[in-house]
């Protein structure tokens, strides 16, 4: 990385980091180009340099929560072992474990508020949510399932309502416990019971 894009790269997670805050104090609509200069300390002209709108500066925040959610859980990686039914369950309970501690934990849940509240008056924030943050997971779990189908493991016809079968049970404890019954953090289910919804799936695929 030359010196120019590596202060091009520093002066972005600046603007990402301010205006995650303004987010999730104002939410998407409240939200002024003003401020969210303001908390990243840059003015608006070089807000408008890296990010043109408000949607654009959306994506980057959530894309950046989602590379980070890659980055820093070992489980997302599509390589991990699928092989035998052994290898895909304790893969599969590895994969759900971490991502929910991950967005139970971070500012993706209340990030997932402000979208909730806002997509109705701005209908391309509820989009983004789904191309980035759970769209990712449930890309991972597809390329995961399609594996271990290759492998003779599992029997799957339809692997998009195989895919949301899984992810779907999963984040439900997160997502409307989390969103709509608390404003708040939430506790991400034990592993006792992701093991038992993951039986329960690969019950129905095998």
């Amino acid at each position: 990385m030359t010196q120019e894009s590596a202060r091009s790269e520093a002066k972005r997670a600046q603007i990402r980091h301010g205006a995650t805050r303004v987010f999730l104090a104002e939410g998407f609509a409240g939200a002024t180009t003003d401020a969210i200069a303001k908390a990243a300390g840059v003015s608006k002209q070089t807000l408008y340099v890296y990010y043109r709108s408000k949607e654009k500066l959306m994506i980057d925040v959530l894309g950046s929560l989602l590379s980070r959610l890659n980055r820093d859980h070992a489980a997302l990686d599509g390589d991990r072992p699928v092989d035998s039914l052994p290898q895909l369950r304790a893969t599969l309970v590895e994969l759900a474990s971490e991502v929910l501690e991950a967005i139970s934990g971070s500012d993706y849940l209340a990030l997932s508020r402000v979208i909730i509240a806002d997509s109705p008056r701005v209908p391309e924030i509820g989009r983004l949510w789904a191309q980035t943050i759970t769209g990712g997971i449930r890309l991972r779990v597809t390329e995961l399932l399609e594996r271990a189908r290759d492998a003779g493991v599992i029997v799957v016809d339809d692997m998009e309502a195989a895919t949301r079968l899984l992810t779907g049970g999963l984040l439900t404890y997160i997502l409307p416990d989390g969103i709509v019954a608390t404003d708040g953090p939430v506790t991400a289910p034990d592993r006792e019971r992701v093991e038992r919804i993951v039986d329960l799936f690969l019950r129905a695929t095998t």
